[in-house]
């Protein structure tokens, strides 16, 4: 029996997917690169999903694990006809026990806390919360708008289920001993093993929790004013910084939310007990004064202003079909010259680059627009990034800050690691999965490319 046929009677005809229908599932939200599934299979429980990754490495085949397709590192794409393997219909609530839930790995972000006890929430929330799923969450260690003071996805797993590539069930949910041993999965982009289920932690949502809103007439001013909030001791819940650049794509998007129209603008969210965050308000808010900042009155329109930030991704659109999206992380201190390094990247290239990140950890998120018609509008987007990215870890900063490595970064994590750690990385690789059957073409730089392409010669910087 054909490796297809046998997929078929697991799963139903209907959910192995081949021909022009697979290629929905070619490329994840780093559009810069498209690939080739030899075959989509889309298992309905974790009983399926575990015989069917059985019998795809029983024959040797290579595998891509995906969830929603979220990625913006390239992450879920199948560089060579690997075969993808969709978790997204393993999207179950198992159990709410105190602040804890067992969930699914294809199950949305949004639905954690949306399902939770009215007086808990899961605190992890990508941009893309309302459609990223927990598994993918996972294996990128994603953080969100709330990382600055709950962490990134480590901080709130409390255990994980995986299948690993000889096939073999290693169930973490509940583990005992000193040893943490199911934290080497999250954050292994997949090349390690499968999530099939996760057992996450919850937190009490506060007792009070308020925005600040606030303008500058500089970015370098206002990432000066992130430093200082940190200075005076305040942890915010939430620390954003967008530019002009975003806001105008935001405002010309259906997220348009009345944002001024300013060369930068700050939020910020506190939570805690009524005299706390009272008093932490005040502190935030002379913290922006002395930065030349203004605190703006919402006039209502928090929640939009919030939603206005969420969107700000998809609000690109607005400006560009396509966009390169770049997640290095620069300690606080270094924000106002790492904002100065981007500026003047943006004016020497001649590109135009839109900042919106999470300013509290660091964490940039440059935007840079490319025509997917003109490939050489894509390679320069491509070696614009490299060059953020370079300034970024000569300030004492890492390649990724979430959305890991992918396709996307693997020159640029050669930057950051010595050839001694990647080779310890290697080896824990070639530990777990001796044949590279799970999610190969990923993270490492391989001995040679599958094919002559463009994009990842630029990205790999090969000659």
């Amino acid at each position: 029996m054909s490796l297809k046929e046998e997929l078929k009677e697991i799963v139903g005809e209907k959910w192995v997917i081949t021909g022009e229908e697979s290629s929905l599932f070619s490329v994840d939200g780093f559009t810069a690169y498209k690939g080739d599934p030899s075959m989509v299979v889309l298992p309905g429980n974790e009983e399926e999903a575990v015989k069917v990754v059985r019998s795809i490495v029983k024959r040797g085949e290579k595998v891509i694990f995906r969830g929603s397709g979220t990625s913006l590192s390239g992450g879920s794409i199948p560089v060579d006809g690997e075969i993808v393997v969709g978790l997204s219909r393993l999207n179950r609530i198992e159990e709410y026990k105190g602040n804890e839930v067992i969930v699914g790995p294809g199950i949305a972000n949004i639905m954690v806390t949306k399902n939770a006890p009215p007086h808990l929430f899961y605190a992890p929330d990508p941009a893309s919360y309302s459609v990223s799923s927990i598994g993918g969450n996972i294996s990128h260690d994603s953080g969100g708008i709330h990382v600055v003071k709950y962490g990134p996805t480590f901080n709130s797993v409390l255990g994980v289920k995986v299948i690993l590539p000889d096939g073999d069930v290693e169930d973490l949910l509940f583990h005992n001993g000193q040893l943490n041993p199911m934290s080497i999965f999250i954050g292994a982009e997949g090349t390690l093993g499968a999530v099939i289920k996760a057992r996450l932690k919850l937190f009490p949502k506060p007792e009070s929790r308020v925005s600040v809103f606030a303008t500058f007439d500089s970015v370098t001013d206002a990432g000066k004013a992130v430093v200082e909030i940190f200075r005076k001791g305040v942890v915010p819940s939430a620390l954003e910084l967008m530019d002009r650049n975003i806001i105008r794509a935001i405002e010309s998007s259906r997220y348009k939310a009345d944002l001024p129209n300013v060369s930068a603008m700050l939020l910020v969210e506190l939570d805690g007990s009524i005299p706390q965050v009272k008093e932490e308000k005040e502190v935030v808010k002379g913290a922006i004064e002395d930065n030349s900042g203004r605190i703006i009155d919402a006039k209502g329109n928090e929640d939009e202003f919030w939603k206005a930030r969420k969107g700000a991704f998809p609000s690109m659109g607005a400006i560009s079909p396509a966009y390169v999206t770049l997640d290095c992380t620069v300690p606080r201190s270094k924000l106002p010259n790492a904002l100065e390094s981007i500026e003047k990247i943006s004016r020497e290239e001649n590109v135009f680059i839109a900042n919106v990140f999470h300013a509290g950890d660091g964490n940039l998120h440059p935007l840079i627009p490319y025509d997917p018609n003109n490939k050489e509008s894509l390679l320069n987007a491509l070696r614009v990034g490299e060059k953020i990215s370079k300034i970024a870890i000569t300030m004492g900063g890492v390649p990724s800050g979430e959305h890991g490595i992918g396709i996307e970064k693997i020159s640029i994590e050669e930057m950051y690691y010595s050839e001694e750690e990647i080779a310890v990385m290697k080896r824990i690789k070639q530990t777990f999965d001796p044949n590279n059957l799970f999610n190969p073409w990923k993270i490492f730089r391989p001995k040679s490319l599958p094919r002559q392409d463009d994009v990842l010669k630029v990205m790999w910087e090969w000659e």
